[in-house]
C-alpha cells in the first residue's frame, strides 16, 4: 500500500530514536515515518501508528533496538582495507612510494573485490550508509555484486 500521493511508507515503530534536532532529544517508544527517502514525522508512537498505520506499506517492529542518525563518509579507499598494518608509523612519502603503490600494483580484481566487501562490512557495522568510494577498481560494481546493500536512509 502506498500513501494518497503514490509514494512508499516505511513505519519504524517501538525503538529508541536519537535525533539531531537542536534539542538532540531522545524519544523512547516513539514512531519514525518514512517517504521514500525522507523522514516524515518523528513522534510518539500511538500518535503516529493512529495516521500512519493505514497508509504504511511496511511496518517494522524495532523493540528493544535503538534508531540513530548514520554518517557519511566522504573518501573511502577500499583497496585499502587490506592493507592495514603494513605501514604504520612510517612518513606520508614512504607510505605512499614504498608501502601502499606497489600493494595496490600487485592486488588483482579478486583482491580488490574481498577488499571492498570487507570494507563494505565495515562501513555498515560502523554506522555509515552514504560511502563516497575512492578505490583501485570499480568499487561500487563490487559491492552490488557481493549483495552488501548500502543505502542512504537519512
Amino acid at each position: 500500500m502506498e500513501a494518497p500521493g503514490g509514494l512508499p511508507i516505511l513505519l519504524l515503530h517501538n525503538a529508541t530514536v536519537v535525533t539531531m534536532d537542536s534539542e538532540s532529544l531522545v524519544y523512547g517508544n516513539c514512531a519514525v515515518i518514512i517517504e521514500r527517502d525522507r523522514i516524515k514525522a518523528v513522534g510518539h508512537l500511538p500518535d503516529l501508528l493512529r495516521r500512519f498505520r493505514g497508509v504504511a506499506s511496511e511496518v517494522v517492529d524495532l523493540r528493544g533496538q535503538i534508531l540513530l542518525p548514520s554518517f557519511v563518509n566522504t573518501h573511502v579507499h577500499t583497496s585499502q582495507q587490506l592493507t592495514r598494518g603494513i605501514s604504520d608509523d612510517v612518513d606520508l612519502v614512504t607510505w605512499l612510494h614504498d608501502r601502499i603503490w606497489p600493494y595496490e600494483a600487485s592486488m588483482t580484481e579478486e583482491d580488490s573485490y574481498v577488499s571492498t566487501l570487507l570494507c563494505g562490512i565495515e562501513l555498515i557495522h560502523s554506522g555509515v550508509s552514504a560511502p563516497d568510494f575512492a578505490g583501485f577498481f570499480d568499487s561500487s560494481v563490487s559491492l552490488r555484486f557481493s549483495g552488501i546493500a548500502i543505502k542512504m536512509c537519512w
